[in-house]
């Protein structure tokens, strides 16, 4: 169903993507339909590429990891089903109903993959925090470097798997997750979202803008405003407040009465 070089090619773009995920992170404007075009070319049929990355982008719009927050892998799935629909020699609404009937179940399992990704992180940056405190710099960035190799392996295996063993595999793995891993995961994801914003806050001035939190509570709790409109809200604010501080800042300074002229 496919040949070395497609496989090759489509588990190191996996790992590339990943990379820039949770690394550089410009390319974000409409990434699945880029992901899922790039993938159509490899396989031969642009066309459907373009077709499971609109529809799968269409299905991520706002969703994001907020505060650390662990969400369905929409890159992750395009790749998979654009691949699968493609090798299958699909086309059109066929292939599209391939693509999300693959995809969807791997962007789900991305879930999980992404908490594993985020727990074994620790285990390197203490080995990195060991090496600063031992001011070991190329030691620090060794292991920085490798903290990479577990987020990129766990999104680009399932990717592989697939490309060499086909859907069944990928299917076997979401359909007998372990019950017990199952939970223990959905508890940390819990927990990260929490985690992220208790760090954010923790660098913020809260005690001098504190009150923009409970503004915030309001909006969204009562008020029913959504994320967007919060958000909109709080860019006037935010520009309000930068503004009157240029102001402040601009303002000449006033002369003191007194001085050499004056006592002459």
């Amino acid at each position: 169903m496919f040949n070395v070089f497609q496989i090759v090619v489509i588990t190191l773009f996996t790992a590339l993507m990943t990379w820039h995920k949770y690394n550089l992170q410009i390319l974000y404007y409409a990434q699945v339909v880029g992901i899922g075009a790039f993938c159509g070319l490899v396989m031969g049929d642009l066309n459907t590429g373009l077709l499971v990355g609109g529809t799968m982008c269409l299905m991520s719009l706002g969703l994001a990891g907020y505060g650390g927050s662990s969400v369905p892998n929409y890159q992750l799935g395009c790749i998979a089903g654009t691949v699968f629909a493609i090798g299958m020699g699909q086309a059109g609404d066929e292939a599209l109903s391939t693509a999300l009937a693959v995809g969807v179940p791997v962007a789900a399992l991305g879930v999980q993959l992404d908490v594993l990704g985020k727990m074994s992180g620790s285990f390197f940056i203490h080995r990195a925090m060991a090496c600063s405190d031992n001011c070991d710099w190329k030691g620090m960035a060794t292991w920085t470097w490798a903290s990479q190799i577990a987020m990129l392996g766990l999104n680009a295996l399932p990717i592989a798997i697939l490309m060499t063993a086909g859907s069944g595999a990928v299917e076997m793995l979401v359909n007998n997750f372990p019950a017990w891993l199952s939970t223990g995961l959905n508890v940390a994801a819990g927990m990260l979202p929490a985690m992220g914003f208790a760090i954010l806050l923790h660098y913020l001035p809260i005690k001098k803008y504190g009150y923009f939190l409970i503004l915030g509570y309001v909006l969204a709790s009562y008020a029913g405003l959504s994320v967007l409109a919060i958000a909109l809200i709080g860019a006037v604010i935010c520009v309000y407040v930068f503004q009157d501080l240029e102001k402040d800042s601009a303002m000449p300074a006033v002369a003191v009465a007194g001085g050499d002229m004056e006592d002459e």
